[in-house]
């Protein structure tokens, strides 16, 4: 469907969950260490990668002026699993390399110049290494953007719509849609009690699959990952429930300030879980 380019005034891209370094999750290009080991995509990463590819070329095609990244842009250490499940436990590698995957997503022209507007989100603690640093800081520092921390509340200028993006934390015993439902009832509640301020668009990555609702006068979004099935404790618990989304999502702001969003969702490679002949 073509688009007027004169009624988009923002044009954001919102990406979670890259996890880079873990086995299982998106690596796009070789990365040769200081020392001179090499690591290359498995055939399975070639899969990710591939949508990877797909939707870089999107941002272009609809001139995405700002990306979003909502937390977890690395595996970390892997610590339950003692690094069992990395390509390298090595922190400073993982930040190298997630620079260097992200840059051509960032360094791309757009209507403010020519490097897209960059914003990060903090992940999960258990993605981010050690205590007392946050590499999700320092590489969207590197990239040239704004860390955010934990939570953000912000509008995307000239439109007047608030966003809360934030990680998420919590689990859905069963249905995700009603966690979602729970959460803007309660931030409506909280809004109108003036505890918080007004929210148009609630935004937030972690469990690692798409879904959009809008109720209760808010809009939520529910961002896609760029990793596939893992044999970690997590995951086990529940093989199915735990079978995620490859991709991410577009939001597209028009001139009367409303709001398209559209999901890009890949090709999902069954890594480890795949079908055994016995």
């Amino acid at each position: 469907m073509m688009i007027p380019r004169g009624e988009i005034v923002r044009s954001l891209a919102f990406i979670g969950d890259t996890h880079f370094f873990s086995r299982y999750a998106l690596f796009p290009r070789p990365y040769t260490t200081s020392a001179g080991q090499v690591f290359n995509p498995s055939p399975g990463q070639t899969v990710i990668n591939r949508g990877y590819e797909s939707f870089q070329k999107t941002c272009n095609e609809l001139q995405v002026d700002t990306v979003v990244l909502t937390g977890d842009i690395l595996h970390g250490q892997n610590p339950i699993e003692k690094g069992t499940l990395l390509m390298s436990p090595h922190m400073d590698e993982q930040e190298e390399y997630a620079v260097e995957s992200l840059r051509p997503l960032i360094e791309q022209p757009c209507q403010f110049g020519d490097h897209r507007r960059l914003y990060g989100i903090s992940g999960s603690g258990y993605h981010r290494g050690g205590k007392g640093h946050n590499p999700e800081a320092s590489i969207i520092a590197r990239l040239g953007g704004t860390f955010w921390g934990a939570l953000a509340n912000t509008t995307f200028e000239p439109s007047k719509k608030v966003f809360r993006i934030q990680h998420g934390e919590s689990a859905a015993f069963i249905y995700k849609e009603m966690l979602l439902g729970r959460e803007a009832m309660f931030t409506k509640e909280a809004e109108a009690q003036g505890k918080i301020p007004h929210v148009d668009v609630i935004v937030q990555g972690h469990w690692h699959c798409f879904m959009a609702i809008e109720e209760k006068g808010i809009r939520m979004i529910q961002v896609p990952a760029w990793i596939a099935f893992e044999p970690s404790k997590p995951y086990l618990k529940s093989y199915g429930k735990m079978q995620g989304d490859i991709g991410a999502v577009i939001v597209l702001i028009d001139e009367k300030d409303r709001l398209v969003v559209w999901h890009y969702l890949y090709e999902k490679p069954n890594i480890i879980d795949f079908v055994r002949k016995s």
